[in-house]
Formats: C-alpha cells, structure tokens, sequence
C-alpha cells in the first residue's frame, strides 16, 4: 500500500509550479514520454512510473460505470429486442445493486486505487497477450474493451487501436443471443469467488463484412480488492 500512497501525493516540485496551466502541460507531456519509453529496471518500478505519470497528467480517475451502463442500455434499445433486453436487465437487476452499494462505501480516493489496479492489470496484459496467438481481448465489467492483441482485431477485422479506451464494447461485437448467453452467464458467477472462468460458444459479428463467425470463447473474471 505504500507504493499506492506515494502514488497519490504531489511532489514539492508541483506544489511551487509557476502556473497551473504550464503543470498540467508538463505533466501530460512526461505521461507521453514515459509511456513511450519507460526507465530500465525492474518491471514493477516500470509500471510504478507510468501509473503515477498518468496520475499526475489527470488522466487517471474513478471510471464513471453509470456510463458505460447507460451505454449498453442505448445499444440494447437500438439493436435488440424487448424480450432480449427484459433477460439482460433481469441478470443486471442480479449485481447492480451489490456493485453499487459497494462503490458508494468507497472514498474517491479508494476508487482511483481501484482505477490504479486496473491500469496495472492493463500494462501486464502487454505482455500476456504479446506472447499468445490465439484471439484475446479485456473490457470492463460494463463491457468496454481497453485492450486486445492483433490477433482478435484480425478474427473481427478492426485495427488493433480500436480495441483499446472504450472504443468497442465487448456486447458489440456479439449476435444479440450470444449476447444475452454471455450476460447471463456473467451474472451466474460475479459474485462467486469459487469460479472465475466460462467455457461457452457464440456467434462473433465480422465488423466490416457484417456476417456472423460460430466461436468457442472463454471468458476470466478479474476481481479487485473489494471484489468487483
């Protein structure tokens, strides 16, 4: 917890700075740099020194998840039908709640630690997924996706950079059954610590050509400290 504390304090440096607009330009120009090219050594210092850059440049705070609600719920009303999203807000109607009442028990500073594990969570995905050659992708418990390798921009014919920042959810990219399967099966094991992944079949919407690919697809829940 020491290393999350000292990430949420500014430095003296910051404190004297001439003005607020000439800090807030430095600070996004060392995010940039250091994301770009981070210090040798150890990689938990290395992630150390991206989280706290961003944090310093502003860019990393509490995830606004009534969003990405709010989100889904314009996608459903768009694309699906009533019976279909009846089945995904009766599963919501499930976890909401307890996911809700647990992030109103929450300090804002608490929700940018909880911001700061999924950032970590992000950058050591760099790796994994460097190193897979099978389709792999992580969204958010809302269904945004914020990272997927070259292989799954491929499988849905996207370039890589949009699997990244929210900019494709999860949900889209599924026929509205597989969509509700996935929901479903979702709500069956959120607040189960027992199990943590889904073996389960779907059909994938090609996003150029529109036709549906039958997969197989697995899916691994990532619980953070206070078990969201």
């Amino acid at each position: 917890m020491t290393s999350n504390s000292n990430s949420l304090t500014s430095s003296p440096q910051q404190q004297r700075s001439p003005s607020k607009s000439s800090s807030v330009t430095s600070s996004k120009d060392k995010f940039f740099l250091t994301a770009a090219d981070p210090q040798d050594g150890k990689l938990e210092d290395r992630l150390n020194e991206v989280i706290n850059a961003k944090y310093e440049a502003g860019f990393l705070k509490p995830y606004n998840y009534v969003s990405g609600y709010a989100r889904l719920q314009r996608y459903m009303d768009q694309h699906m039908s009533s019976s279909s999203r009846q089945r995904i807000l009766n599963v919501m109607g499930t976890f909401r709640p307890t996911f809700r009442d647990v992030a109103q028990a929450l300090t804002d500073v608490d929700l940018i630690l909880v911001e700061e594990a999924f950032e970590r969570l992000l950058l050591d995905y760099d790796r994994v997924f460097s190193a897979m050659a099978v389709p792999a992708c992580l969204w958010r418990r809302t269904g945004e996706i914020y990272k997927g390798n070259k292989e799954f921009a491929s499988l849905i014919d996207v370039p890589v950079e949009k699997l990244r920042d929210g900019k494709l959810c999860i949900y889209e990219i599924m026929e509205e059954d597989s969509t509700v399967n996935y929901w479903e099966k979702y709500g069956n094991i959120a607040f189960d610590p027992k199990q943590k992944a889904v073996l389960t079949s779907c059909l994938i919407k090609h996003q150029t050509k529109g036709v549906v690919m039958p997969s197989c697809f697995s899916f691994t829940i990532r619980r953070d400290k206070y078990n969201m």
